[in-house]
């Protein structure tokens, strides 16, 4: 579970793309958290990794308790959809989709108009096409790690 914990700090650090539309990948590490210790584990594993990363790698935006709900939210979402389940496409998908309207457009959105004071709507409008794209790399990329690992001597680890 440490290594898994360490991996998203990294992971979370890390994007590509431009400042309009950035492409991260620390999705991989909260999903291999949830497939493999589940809703309880993956949940607290995902806030400690939130704050221990804020703690030694801290971001430009500072700290922010919502933030660290979100991250909750998300082990728990990626813990009860994806442990002791069969990996298919269609339950990846639903996950990712939970995950994408939940928490990154809902509460994510949330919490940055809290610190910020710009109107809800005018950041959410943007972020949706972010969303829809985030949607459909997520779906195919978490799929075939997950796949990957479940046709592999990996599966078992947790």
């Amino acid at each position: 579970m440490a290594l898994l914990i360490a991996l998203q700090m990294v992971l979370s650090k890390l994007s590509v793309g431009s400042n309009t539309l950035k492409v991260g990948f620390s999705f991989i590490a909260i999903g291999l958290l949830g497939y493999y210790f589940g809703p309880f584990k993956a949940a607290i594993a995902n806030v400690l990794a939130d704050v221990i990363s804020n703690l030694v790698m801290p971001s430009s935006g500072g700290f922010f308790i919502g933030f660290t709900f979100s991250a909750l939210v998300a082990g728990v979402i990626y813990g009860y959809m994806l442990y002791n389940h069969k990996v298919t496409v269609v339950r990846t998908l639903i996950t990712v989709l939970l995950i994408t309207v939940i928490v990154n457009t809902g509460l994510n959105t949330l919490w940055i108009h809290m610190m910020t004071n710009l109107p809800y709507m005018t950041l959410l409008v943007p972020r949706l096409a972010k969303e829809a794209f985030s949607l459909v790399y997520q779906t195919g990329l978490l799929y075939i790690v997950l796949k990957w690992i479940d046709n592999s001597k990996f599966n078992k680890i947790g």
